[in-house]
């Protein structure tokens, strides 16, 4: 009879496992049944499609794709216009991020969330995200957002119809947060108001169902709050909950009902067995002719179960290895995506358009700007092809890149046969005035030195002519197609006024550059020029960097 049962018990296993392994994620379909949703334009639809696929991917462990989804849930939901929609999308991404890794974020989605449901007044969705941000501000010690939305449910309890259970433990989540910031009139008051809850509180079929908070978390930080707060705050606390309150009471009540719960269930399953073993005795008296006929029946599961399992196993390494293949294309695929992304925008202006859709346009106060420009590079351009043209500029330019990156300098564009960078942008530094002359004074000797080397083979020459200027600018990008990152201001314009007003293969910067690089750099002054659009502006040309002995 064991081994009877023991083959019952590997056969249900083996089918739980087949089971288990039919469900599997697949992303065609998902991106496809989406698609269609999008073309009919149920939005609603896609947007659940879109998180049960990311709730789907999230269990499987492969939270970058689960991301992608949710992401793609809120594009979808903004789409809509449909505000409820949106808050539900923003929800469920702050539900997906993980507080201790992305606990801004998350808390920025259920913000977001909590606006957008009041909007369309729904009581039952603000209850929910107002507690949420209270959970998670209360866990990760923000006491400041959690004091913030425990008191905002407070104070609407009967508003959002809140249990008297949850009331108690953001009660003490409160209390907790006042002792930890040693505040005795907010202590107080909150365990005034804890013992009118404990009076009023009546034990419910749905308790469990009713806490948010992590009952360990709680004991544990509000442990350390007793222990470290004031000694006139923890006589208060002393006196205030020596006698036993009915919180305690109810729990009580809710441990004997606990209690009766578990012996009614031993209690059953004591009877079950009780009744096999009754079964079993009846069953004895036809022991032989079960033997054979189990012994048989034994003997054909075996066979029907080898057979099943090497199926099943070659199945299943058959479908592993596609799921691998697809995982390496997919991967393949962002990491070119990734790539491309990385070789038009900053790193950080990719990132925040990856996060939030968008990249907002920032000030800065210190950023040198350079040009460069070829002097008749129309009448050279003429003499030769098309393709030499771009080659030759392909050079030139790919040269200047390694220099820009060379001196921390960001490439923002070519215009024609002019180059343009400059420093001190997305990434905020002092240097970058000394850098991008640096960097100027490196372009202009390798221009130089390409020119004697053509001048000697009797080949045509790129006089190179190159300006510089510092000051405040705005960068970022703009529009919604074809995202360029570019900068804007008069700083720029000037830059270009210093280049088309300087001289060939020399660095030519304004008065603003000249004083922050002059104790780095021998200049000759050359006056007040006249730069077009600008009046006259005090220039220099760059003659070499001082070497310091």
């Amino acid at each position: 009879m064991k081994k009877i049962h023991l083959l019952s018990f590997y056969f249900s296993l083996f089918s739980v496992c087949l089971l288990l392994f039919s469900f599997q994620i697949d992303p065609k379909k998902a991106d496809a049944d989406i698609a269609k949703a999008l073309k009919a334009k149920n939005y609603a639809n896609a947007i659940a499609l879109a998180i049960k696929t990311g709730e789907a991917y999230t269990e499987a462990g492969k939270a970058g794709l689960a991301e992608k989804y949710y992401t793609n849930a809120l594009l979808y939901a903004t789409t809509s216009k449909d505000k409820k929609l949106l808050a539900f999308a923003n929800e469920s991404k702050g539900d997906f991020l993980l507080p201790e890794l992305s606990f801004a974020n998350k808390i920025q989605c259920y913000q977001a969330a909590e606006k957008l449901y009041r909007a369309v007044n729904d009581k039952k969705g603000v209850s929910s995200v107002l507690q949420k941000l209270l959970k998670y501000s209360f866990e990760q010690k923000n006491y400041g957002t959690a004091t913030k939305y425990g008191n905002a449910i407070l104070d609407s309890a009967t508003y959002y119809d809140i249990s008297e259970f949850k009331k108690l433990n953001l009660t003490k989540a409160l209390i907790t947060i006042s002792m930890t910031l040693r505040n005795e009139g907010e202590t107080q008051k909150y365990l005034q108001f804890l013992n009118t809850i404990n009076k009023e509180a009546t034990l419910s079929t749905d308790y469990n169902a009713d806490i948010d908070l992590d009952e360990e978390i709680l004991k544990k930080q509000y442990s350390e709050a007793l222990s470290q707060t004031t000694p006139e705050i923890q006589k208060l606390i002393n006196d205030m909950s020596a006698p036993k309150t009915n919180t305690q009471q109810s729990e009580q009540e809710l441990s004997t009902l606990q209690q009766r719960e578990i012996e009614a269930k031993w209690q059953k399953e004591i009877i079950s067995k009780q009744e096999e073993l009754s079964r079993l005795k009846d069953v004895e008296n036809q022991r032989l002719i079960i033997g054979i006929i189990g012994s048989l029946l034994i003997f054909a599961i075996s066979v029907v179960a080898l057979i099943g399992r090497q199926m099943a196993n070659k199945k299943l390494e058959k479908q592993n290895a596609e799921i691998e293949k697809q995982k390496a294309i997919i991967d393949e695929e962002r990491r070119k995506a990734e790539d491309l992304l990385l070789n038009i925008l900053p790193k950080e202006i990719a990132d925040e358009l990856k996060e939030k859709g968008y990249a907002m346009p920032r000030s800065y106060e210190l950023v040198t700007v350079l040009f460069t420009d070829f002097k008749g590079f129309t009448q050279i351009a003429e003499k030769i092809t098309p393709q030499q043209t771009v080659e030759k500029l392909n050079f030139f330019f790919q040269k200047f890149d390694e220099i820009a990156k060379k001196y921390n300098l960001e490439k923002i564009k070519t215009l024609g046969d002019g180059y343009m960078c400059a420093g001190g942008v997305p990434n905020e530094n002092s240097t970058n005035p000394i850098d991008t002359v640096r960097a100027a004074l490196e372009m202009q000797k390798f221009m130089n030195d390409w020119n004697k080397e053509r001048k000697s083979m009797g080949e045509a020459t790129f006089e190179l002519r190159l300006g510089i200027n510092t000051g405040a600018l705005v960068a970022g990008v703009i529009g919604t197609n074809k995202f360029a990152y570019d900068i804007w201001g008069d700083t720029v314009n000037l830059a270009s006024r210093m280049e088309s007003s300087g001289e060939v293969g020399k660095v030519n910067i304004s008065g603003a550059t000249y004083e922050w690089v002059r104790h780095q750099f021998e200049c000759t002054y050359r006056g007040k020029v006249a730069a077009k659009n600008k009046g006259e502006v005090d220039m220099y040309f760059v003659e070499r960097e001082i070497v310091r002995i």
